[in-house]
């Protein structure tokens, strides 16, 4: 009970890190693009307090999403539509200033929808429509849309060269946790079999499951990483390595995963079982695994990795006992997978 909760807690503090890294990142950079937005539509319309500017820029570098061109685009064009649709609105006669104004969001966002945009196009229609009834057309019409064409600006060159994510970091982070933890459960596997001691087994198996929240975190790197290669400068520059390394880790990482858990579970059974003394040389070829899971994992660039030339044949590998059958299978199938996750992907076809 003691090592699940060390477990869950280590689990904890690495993705509240993780959040904290990706945060502290994104708020910089928004709050760096605010600042600089407010500042240049001072100085290029002298306007005096341009709060539009600053917040156009938060908007398009809000986190998560997955296309900033997009989001300033359709900030762009909702503002217009709400300008627009606020300007004729404000010709009408003010009989009843409320229903003008339900009317001139009803309309500005109808019109926004027609065009199936992203939401934030008749969000701002709305807003923008709104605000020029309510304001005044001198504060929030033609000169906000000023204001939001700076901060619109300021926004993409943050999210497009300035304060790009490298995409390949995402990638390789989460690879080399997975690796790393991989190695971990399986150093704990090896000694089970020193010790022949089921527990010590039931912890490597627990040590390994919980791995599965690194598999879910390169899933979602690699889901970011293709997302930056299509709409982001920087991403561009990228896109033949990042697509290399998605094939690479979409197609290995949950076999690796899958057959390391398999053989954890293979050793706790044939422990639990009463199998007789493992099999000669399993514990150093355990460990052997889980030193080229380091490696792999200590190279950062992933290129292909040495052949498994050192390791004794597992053929060579032969129990006394039957128990020990399916942990070997599931040791070979780890074994095949780990190869094929450091081949080149473009001879993985």
């Amino acid at each position: 009970m003691a090592d699940k909760t060390a477990f869950k807690r280590d689990d904890l503090r690495a993705m509240l890190h993780l959040r904290w890294r990706e945060g502290f990142r994104d708020a910089t950079a928004t709050a760096a693009a605010a600042g600089l937005a407010f500042f240049l539509a001072q100085e290029i319309f002298g306007h005096p307090r341009p709060v539009f500017a600053a917040i156009a820029a938060i908007i398009c570098l809000a986190p998560g999403l997955p296309n900033h061109v997009r989001q300033a685009a359709g900030l762009m064009a909702g503002v217009a539509i709400g300008i627009v649709v606020g300007e004729i609105a404000l010709t009408i006669p003010d009989i009843v200033p409320l229903a003008r104004m339900l009317g001139a969001a009803f309309f500005s966002i109808l019109i926004a929808s027609l065009f199936g945009v992203p939401p934030v196009v008749p969000i701002q229609a709305g807003v923008s429509a709104v605000l020029v009834l309510a304001i005044g057309s001198d504060t929030a019409g033609f000169v906000r849309l000023a204001d939001v064409a700076i901060g619109a600006s300021v926004g993409l060159l943050f999210s497009q060269v300035l304060m790009t994510p490298d995409p390949l970091v995402g990638i390789n982070t989460a690879a080399q946790k997975l690796l790393r933890d991989l190695a971990g459960g399986l150093r704990g596997c090896a000694e089970a079999l020193r010790t022949d001691d089921e527990e010590d087994a039931k912890a490597a198996l627990h040590e390994l499951s919980v791995a599965h929240a690194d598999l879910v975190m390169l899933g979602t790197g690699i889901q970011a990483a293709r997302s930056d290669a299509r709409w982001s400068v920087r991403g561009r520059l990228a896109a033949v390595t990042v697509q290399e390394l998605a094939a690479r880790y979409s197609r290995h990482a949950i076999r690796l995963y899958a057959s390391s858990l398999l053989f954890a579970e293979a050793l706790a059974n044939a422990l639990r079982k009463g199998a007789g003394p493992p099999p000669e040389a399993l514990r150093e070829r355990v460990l052997q695994i889980a030193e080229r899971c380091e490696a792999l994992a200590e190279r950062g660039s992933f290129g292909p990795q040495e052949s498994m030339q050192g390791l004794p044949p597992l053929t060579g590998i032969t129990p006394e006992d039957p128990l020990w059958r399916p942990a070997l299978a599931r040791l070979a199938l780890m074994e095949e997978a780990l190869a094929a996750f450091g081949r080149d992907p473009r001879d993985s076809v």
